[in-house]
């Protein structure tokens, strides 16, 4: 198969797409297998993955559908935009970011520049919740909690879940779309990711049943949940080590540092979420975050110095890796 060289067509980059000439447009199948080559002499592992992606959405068809015509000869608007799309990404720019999509929870999710891209090891965090959730409801129905007051307080009514650090609503959303009796509060610094998350929600239909709130951590929702009024607490916060992050892949360098940077230690936000949680939280509530691979042992130990929660658990991603660590608050 013959490959064109699109390292070596920078004025086709640079040109109005509409006036490249027709006998310049490659077959959908030789523009994938170029792109795969371009990618790959920048660094990128999943080169032709990402070729497919790009080619795929500038003709809004599923990847596989690439297959059935491989011979059709693209049009010029079609090769302008492919190729303006492999420039960005060839340049490291993620991915999600030159798509404007990431699916999450099997949710297409809008991003874009500003938000942090969500990751498939974040579903952990919605499976430790949903998985807290049911033990809070079984809890709920045993003999002690017999009477309808009693039950509707404690589970069957909903839960009241909170996420700090919502970021693109990812969490949040996917938690509303399991749990269509919650109400949740999602949290974040950043208008920027806010509106992103909020577009999501409404996106998935679920914007009714989610306040999306500004400010930092807790102090976002002054007013909104009244101390011991919470079920769950969730969160991906910044985890990283402060020295870390000159040392990430091209790709993470262009996620917003402020929804990296963990501090010196990677524990700066985690170590006040701890502290901050368990007034909010009701008894028997639980707080789950996720963390990075090495850092279990030390969030624990802030949530044991704490005196105020149950011995945390741990929870692994698909990979084996530390991910979510999980604690109740004592008092039931």
């Amino acid at each position: 198969m013959m490959r064109l060289r699109l390292p070596e067509m920078p004025r086709f980059l640079q040109g109005d797409a509409l006036s490249l000439p027709h006998d310049c447009c490659p077959a959908v199948d030789a523009c994938v297998a170029s792109g795969a080559l371009l990618l790959e002499q920048a660094g990128i592992e999943t080169a032709r993955l990402d070729a497919e992606c790009l080619v795929a959405a500038v003709l809004g068809c599923a990847r596989w559908q690439l297959t059935l015509e491989p011979h059709r000869r693209l049009a010029p608007d079609e090769f302008g935009r492919i190729l303006r799309l492999l420039q960005r990404r060839e340049r490291r720019e993620p991915l999600a970011y030159v798509l404007g999509t990431r699916e999450f929870w099997s949710l297409p999710l809008a991003v874009s520049a500003g938000v942090l891209v969500p990751r498939p090891e974040t579903e952990t965090l919605v499976e430790a919740a949903l998985a807290a959730w049911g033990e809070l409801r079984a809890e709920s129905r045993e003999p002690r909690a017999a009477s309808r007051e009693m039950r509707a307080e404690s589970g069957d009514a909903g839960p009241t879940i909170v996420e700090l650090c919502t970021g693109s609503g990812a969490v949040a959303i996917a938690l509303a779309k399991e749990l269509p009796t919650a109400r949740l509060l999602a949290t974040d610094v950043s208008w920027r990711a806010l509106r992103v998350a909020r577009a999501n929600a409404e996106r998935h239909g679920v914007a009714p049943r989610i306040a999306f709130l500004r400010g930092d951590l807790w102090r976002a929702v002054n007013g909104q949940a009244p101390a011991g009024s919470v079920d769950l607490v969730v969160a991906n916060p910044p985890y990283l080590r402060s020295p870390e992050l000159a040392t990430l892949m091209p790709e993470v360098r262009w996620e917003p540092r402020l929804a990296l940077d963990g501090g010196a230690d990677g524990l700066r936000v985690l170590r006040e979420i701890v502290a901050s949680s368990p007034d909010r939280l009701r008894p028997g509530g639980a707080l789950l975050l996720e963390i990075g691979a090495d850092q279990a042992e030390a969030v624990g130990a802030l949530m044991a110095a704490s005196g105020r929660f149950e011995a945390a658990r741990l929870r692994r991603d698909l990979a084996g890796r530390p991910r979510v660590v999980v604690a109740r608050r004592r008092g039931m």
